[in-house]
């Protein structure tokens, strides 16, 4: 009996199904997640547009955001469950679910600072693209920073310490002088520790208003 034609068969089976699951499993979270949000996003902006991109991302805009924001970028990133191969693989190189903050602030920060976690993707992925010879550098929070300007370490190190009680890992945390993203924070969903939205929308106003209020201090 020739086995080719029905290993073949089931192994298309195995992995038509395991796509299906895997969609659904992050569909299913997304949709968790986003009620979950719902309490919370009006401390950001009273307006928010949402875009589903695959079944591995969800794009949320606030182009009228509130002080100390002007706009912010709310990514939702999921693991790519769906295809097995892909997902073993992402897993194995750091990759986790992401909530990803992206932020344009009404007063630019007086400093820059890259902190990256080496051992999640994001946070690996900006350590390799620092050049170290044009920063100071340090070793803080279980990461690597690079920054510039003497209040920098203080600041992050405090953003960090807030971002921990909240999350279960960071990723990565920017902060840079100049556009398109003012503020960047890389986080794992807040929901595993069952916090509430507000608390964790709230915590980032307060993230950006430090940033601001260096500015404000340095000027």
């Amino acid at each position: 009996m020739d086995w080719g034609v029905p290993i073949l068969m089931t192994g298309a089976i195995l992995i038509v199904g395991w796509f299906f699951l895997g969609m659904q499993w992050n569909v299913h979270k997304g949709h968790r997640l986003l009620r979950w949000m719902r309490d919370g996003l009006p401390l950001l902006s009273e307006r928010t547009t949402l875009e589903w991109v695959g079944t591995s991302l969800v794009r949320l805009r606030m182009r009228e955001a509130k002080t100390p924001f002007r706009e912010v970028e709310l990514l939702l990133v999921f693991e790519p469950r769906d295809v097995p191969f892909l997902w073993l693989f992402s897993r194995w190189r750091g990759r986790r679910d992401l909530m990803i903050v992206r932020a344009r602030l009404r007063q630019p920060p007086a400093f820059e600072g890259e902190w990256g976690n080496p051992t999640m993707w994001t946070g690996r992925e900006i350590l390799q693209r620092i050049i170290w010879r044009e920063w100071e550098n340090m070793d803080l929070a279980g990461g690597r920073l690079a920054y510039r300007g003497a209040m920098a370490p203080q600041v992050i190190e405090e953003c960090l310490g807030d971002l921990s009680r909240c999350h279960p890992y960071i990723a990565r945390l920017s902060v840079r002088r100049t556009e398109p993203h003012h503020l960047q924070i890389h986080v794992g969903f807040p929901m595993d520790r069952k916090i509430s939205a507000r608390e964790v929308f709230q915590q980032i106003r307060r993230i950006a208003d430090r940033i601001s209020r260096g500015s404000a201090i340095s000027s």
